[in-house]
């Protein structure tokens, strides 16, 4: 965490978040006395829920071709690494925002005004991304994606294999499958049962589950034994779903990551030109891209 990082409370009669203006990124999410945001021990995974834009996951030698000439990004961009500013601020909403500038268009050969958004509704925190192209003669090209980290178990004397995704329908999506981080044209079956994926021990040996496409729009941490609900992800209208655990040696990592993106990796067989990466988006002079999805504490 940078000098410049500052941290900020929104809190409600049910729920207390801290963010931190570095990446503007929720950093805690507890509602009676159960945390449910996981805590960034770097001994699993140092990250909360960072935002991931301009690019979602990997590209092809970390490099892409715009207008013929090669630019580099890092997996997952650099948005989560860049200080954000506080524009708005309540004690139950929070307005980040990023705007390029001759850092990122080294790399980035884009205009952009990025708006990431907080608000608490009762139980439930609203994340809003707003993506803006203030250019009035280029078009802005990019994905957007969520990566935020649940705490699985949640409460003590549990196991995240007793744990349960419960899914809005019943179907029964295979995941792509990858190497290094590049998607591949082949993909591999992760249901056993309609509607639900039982969090083995093993379901993230091949990496993070990606579904392409994303059939779902909510997902709810069940803890089977018992069969009480913790927390149900909404995400309306994201073409692409992630579901991701870091994987070190022989331990079990205690959190799994819910991902709902407007993007994805590239690709082993794409070009490396941006302009046609699979889920990229294409944000015309002067226009506006808005997304959304929630997390409910139930």
């Amino acid at each position: 965490m940078t000098q410049n990082t500052k941290k900020f409370i929104l809190q409600n009669e049910n729920i207390l978040v801290n963010v931190k203006s570095l990446g503007a990124e929720i950093i805690r999410l507890k509602s009676k006395n159960i945390e449910y945001l996981w805590n960034a021990n770097s001994e699993y995974w140092n990250r909360h829920a960072p935002v991931l834009f301009p690019i979602v996951g990997k590209l092809i030698d970390n490099e892409y071709f715009y207008n013929q000439k090669s630019y580099h990004l890092g997996q997952h961009g650099f948005a989560r690494d860049y200080e954000f500013e506080v524009i708005e601020q309540s004690e139950t909403s929070i307005t980040f925002e990023l705007k390029s500038n001759m850092q990122t268009l080294e790399n980035y050969p884009f205009e952009f005004v990025l708006h990431i958004k907080y608000t608490l509704l009762e139980n439930q925190v609203k994340t809003e991304y707003r993506v803006q192209n203030p250019s009035h003669s280029a078009d802005l090209y990019f994905s957007i994606g969520a990566h935020p980290a649940f705490n699985c178990p949640f409460e003590e004397n549990q196991q995240r294999s007793e744990y349960q995704l419960v899914f809005d329908n019943d179907q029964t999506p295979e995941s792509l499958d990858k190497d290094a981080g590049i998607a591949l044209n082949e993909t591999y079956p992760v249901f056993k049962e309609k509607g639900f994926l039982t969090v083995n021990d093993d379901i993230f040996d091949k990496d993070a589950l990606i579904f392409d496409p994303n059939p779902f729009s909510e997902v709810t941490f069940m803890h089977q034994p018992t069969q009480k609900k913790y927390l149900k992800i909404k995400f309306q209208n994201f073409p692409f779903l992630g579901i991701w655990s870091s994987k070190k040696s022989s331990k079990i990592s205690p959190f799994v990551c819910i991902e709902p993106w407007h993007g994805i990796a590239d690709f082993s067989n794409h070009t490396k030109e941006f302009t046609q990466k699979k889920g990229i988006i294409k944000l015309s002079p002067s226009m506006i891209f808005e997304c959304n999805f929630d997390i409910e504490i139930v």
